[in-house]
């Protein structure tokens, strides 16, 4: 609510902006400017007039024109052309200089007056209108940063309350799963398939919606990722790291993970890259081999150096899973990596989180991610730079 205020009150205070006067600055402290700045040029061409009798002298009422416009603004300037011009003449009318005859210009057709009162109106008009340019050009900008502000405070009390209620939708969920499966174990022994089914079904809801949690707390806390925590290190430990977490999954689903590969060294957050290797590789057990030809899967992990022009030690590397599955067709490759988008929605179990969470992480990092897919399987890849010298790739 507070940012769809925030956004009305910057398009009505534009809407003030483009309407408002042309004057930047009330219409009685011009008066007092035209008055100061009058009385100075009528001082200042008394005591010039001295020196030179010259009545093009007056034109240095441009100055004191140009001076009132900036401070005050269009009309500011259009007044203040015309007192200066007429305190001029005063100062040129007091004795002894009332006997100075006049100046003539182009063929003496024109008076020295005449072109000193162009000119101060002229002045007036470009630097007036300058100014409030100017004026109304600072005023936006300073909105536009409390809006940015406001908008700023907004997202940090958004992101505190999203926290606040993932966490506390997390423990009732553990409680009902714990209950459920508490449950299940009573009717192991039960003939009734039914009821079976219905627990089984309400674990895997529950189990599915803390998964989702999770998933948006890490994507939350990925968004607000600070480049001090990259470091240098090997990325053998996420991997390793990652294929510890799946074990069971990877058990379970009779794959086989081919490993042998002496991995380098990349920069990064460790912790955030062992996320993606986990999601990269769960989803490589996910839809790798083939159920109906009772095809088992077979997950390959690897990597290339890419061939970019750079100096030594700032390589950039991409890492890849390869799967056996029934590869991707090519109108669903676009929407992989986008948030709550995923394949075979009909069979396989997800949210669609993983991928857009793996993206984030690896745009954070400097990479890139992407995937290559065929009728003998698919290719997830992403990039990392070996160090944190490494320029971002393009």
């Amino acid at each position: 609510m507070k940012q769809k205020e925030s956004a009305t009150g910057m398009t009505s205070s534009n809407s003030h902006i483009n309407r408002k006067s042309l004057n930047i600055k009330p219409f009685k402290k011009i008066l007092v400017d035209i008055e100061l700045y009058s009385l100075a040029n009528l001082l200042m061409v008394y005591g010039f007039m001295f020196l030179t009798t010259d009545s093009s002298i007056a034109m240095i009422g441009v100055l004191w024109v140009s001076i009132i416009a900036w401070r005050g603004g269009l009309y500011a300037g259009l007044i203040g052309s015309v007192c200066i011009y007429f305190s001029s003449a005063i100062a040129m009318s007091i004795p002894p200089h009332q006997t100075i005859e006049m100046t003539y210009f182009f063929d003496n057709r024109i008076p020295g007056f005449a072109i000193g009162l162009g000119q101060c109106i002229v002045a007036g008009t470009v630097v007036g209108y300058i100014s409030v340019l100017v004026h109304q050009l600072r005023e936006e900008i300073q909105l536009r940063q409390r809006v940015q502000r406001e908008l700023e405070q907004n997202i940090e009390e958004l992101d505190a309350f999203g926290r606040t209620v993932a966490h506390d939708l997390k423990n009732p969920l553990m409680v009902i799963n714990m209950s459920i499966e508490a449950l299940m174990m009573d009717f192991e022994n039960s003939t009734d398939e039914k009821i079976k089914r219905k627990m089984s079904f309400i674990n895997n809801g529950t189990k599915n919606m803390a998964n989702i949690i999770e998933s948006i707390l890490l994507l939350a806390g990925i968004k607000k990722i600070d480049p001090a925590q990259f470091k240098e290190f090997p990325i053998e430990k996420c991997v390793n790291d990652a294929l510890c977490r799946l074990e069971y999954t990877i058990t379970s689903a009779g794959a086989t993970v081919i490993n042998n590969v002496t991995w380098p060294s990349v920069a990064g957050y460790a912790p955030w890259i062992t996320e993606v290797w986990v999601n990269y590789i769960s989803n490589a057990i996910k839809y790798g081999g083939n159920a109906s030809l009772q095809i088992k899967p077979v997950i390959e992990l690897g990597y290339d150096k890419l061939a970019v022009n750079t100096k030594p030690g700032a390589e950039h590397y991409r890492f890849w899973v390869r799967d056996n599955g029934e590869g991707i067709p090519v109108e669903q490759v676009a929407t992989l990596f986008k948030e709550f988008s995923r394949l075979h929605k009909n069979d396989k179990e997800g949210h669609g989180l993983g991928l857009s969470i793996a993206k984030s992480i690896i745009q954070k990092s400097g990479g890139k991610v992407g995937v290559e897919s065929n009728e003998n399987g698919s290719l997830f890849y992403f990039t990392l730079p070996s160090s944190l010298n490494s320029a971002p790739l393009k």
